[in-house]
């Protein structure tokens, strides 16, 4: 039975999409970083985990079920940060992002796999996935979710010298997405359009 190694993301709105597209530019480039591109998609994840291949239509309806009835999602930046290797811009944490990221998190449990190594993911180039990635999914739930949520967006790998004035915008697109290298969004899944209500 294969695994997947997936993201609940909502994907960028162009707003907010084009000034990170310049500050990716900025940092390292494949293999040591990342580039944004049609198959590397700048999100903000609000849930990752293995699952099984043959469980997915399962997990699309479940995801699907959580997002039905959600507005679109405000996405704010507030500030500049740096983890292990990548520059993140931290998000505001609105009561409505937490809110989909706990419900998320709770609806797709029993679908979660203790198991997953690198084959989950998608690699391309020769550019399979990190230990570091592994880890980073089979510990999502302990190490950041619920009370360690922190939404974000993963610029890239690399010190940036400065953020600049970002703008805050709506973002309306959720997709499941196979990940990559670095955890990037890699292939979309499915993908769902959050309407105002």
């Amino acid at each position: 039975m294969g695994l997947l190694a997936v993201d609940v993301a909502v994907l960028l709105p162009d707003p907010l999409l084009q000034p990170l597209l310049r500050l990716n530019a900025e940092l390292l480039p494949p293999p040591a970083g990342l580039r944004f591109d049609d198959t590397h998609l700048p999100h903000v994840t609000l849930a990752q985990l293995f699952v099984a291949e043959l469980q997915l239509p399962d997990v699309i309806h479940e995801a699907a079920a959580v997002t039905h009835d959600c507005a679109p999602l405000r996405l704010a930046p507030a500030g500049l940060s740096r983890g292990r290797t990548a520059s993140t811009v931290r998000l505001e944490p609105t009561d409505t992002l937490i809110s989909l990221h706990a419900r998320l998190m709770d609806r797709l449990r029993r679908f979660e796999s203790a198991q997953g190594d690198a084959t989950a993911f998608l690699a391309t180039g020769g550019l399979p996935a990190r230990d570091a990635d592994v880890e980073w999914v089979h510990q999502f739930r302990t190490h950041a979710a619920y009370d360690r949520f922190d939404p974000h967006i993963t610029v890239g790998v690399g010190t940036l010298q400065g953020l600049g004035p970002l703008p805050a915008a709506d973002g309306a697109r959720v997709a499941l997405c196979q990940l990559g290298r670095f955890c990037t969004c890699r292939r979309v899944l499915a993908e769902w359009s959050l309407t105002p209500r």
